[in-house]
């Protein structure tokens, strides 16, 4: 195993028994199964390890029914933290944990109000950070964000979007100038320099990806796609996702890799 491989860490937290009452655009939460959603993350974890990523494993807070989804809670950028400040008022008890955890291991810098920043509005692209302005993430949020990293050689480009949740809802990069996106819910202009996949409209759910060490995950269930990023050259894993799709998450919404 190559030394980047084991200098890899994923910040991953455990599904609350209280997961159910989570926060949920499409009001599907009451359908969740959470035992199925605790062995979804399991597996979800196991894969993570076997690609050679060091788990830092946070333990599930019950008062928080959104705590799985790390992605929101923080930016990770070199040696900086930046603590986010959750579009969402109950989730922002959410970045308590990861801030005590990851000053163990970073500088740490916050949002704080008026902004407000969820990650999973963030797209890093090489030293550019595509922030979504969203329902979730204000202007003022991605401004605290271009004060801290512009001074560090950054840039800070705007998206604003529609009808989605975040950014990566709808958008991965998948290395190598290859980004896959689902059309209709920002310009996709922004992305002129790029080659693109654009996902069926069946198959939205699949625009958001996780890449680990040159390896695609997707969610299961989406062949069309899948064979999309096969085409590419690109290994492919699936993961059942049902039942973290039902609380409005995605595969990136799980972990905070760094």
């Amino acid at each position: 195993m190559t030394k980047d491989i084991i200098d890899t860490f994923a910040i991953v937290r455990d599904v609350p028994e209280s997961f159910r009452q989570c926060v949920s655009t499409y009001n599907t939460s009451d359908d969740i199964d959470t035992d199925r959603a605790i062995l979804q993350h399991q597996l979800y974890c196991n894969t993570l390890s076997s690609l050679g990523l060091n788990l830092i494993r946070l333990d599930a807070d019950d008062s928080l029914p959104d705590c799985c989804f790390t992605e929101d809670t923080v930016l990770i950028i070199d040696d900086l933290a930046i603590i986010t400040n959750p579009g969402i008022q109950s989730r922002v008890a959410e970045t308590v944990a990861l801030e005590k955890t990851l000053s163990l291991f970073k500088d740490v810098s916050r949002i704080s109000l008026p902004g407000t920043l969820d990650g999973g509005d963030v797209l890093k692209i090489e030293k550019t950070l595509y922030i979504g302005i969203s329902s979730r993430t204000n202007a003022e949020g991605m401004r605290q964000v271009a004060s801290v990293l512009e001074p560090r050689g950054y840039w800070i480009k705007p998206v604003e979007i529609r009808n989605t949740l975040h950014l990566k809802s709808v958008c991965t990069y998948l290395g190598n100038g290859l980004i896959i996106l689902a059309e209709g819910y920002f310009d996709v202009n922004i992305f002129s320099g790029f080659e693109k996949i654009i996902v069926p409209k069946e198959e939205e759910y699949c625009a958001n990806c996780l890449v680990v060490h040159k390896r695609v995950i997707i969610p299961k269930g989406f062949p069309i796609t899948k064979a999309l990023i096969e085409e590419k050259g690109l290994p492919v894993i699936e993961l059942e996702m049902s039942e973290f799709r039902k609380a409005d998450g995605a595969l990136t919404c799980l972990s905070v890799i760094f």
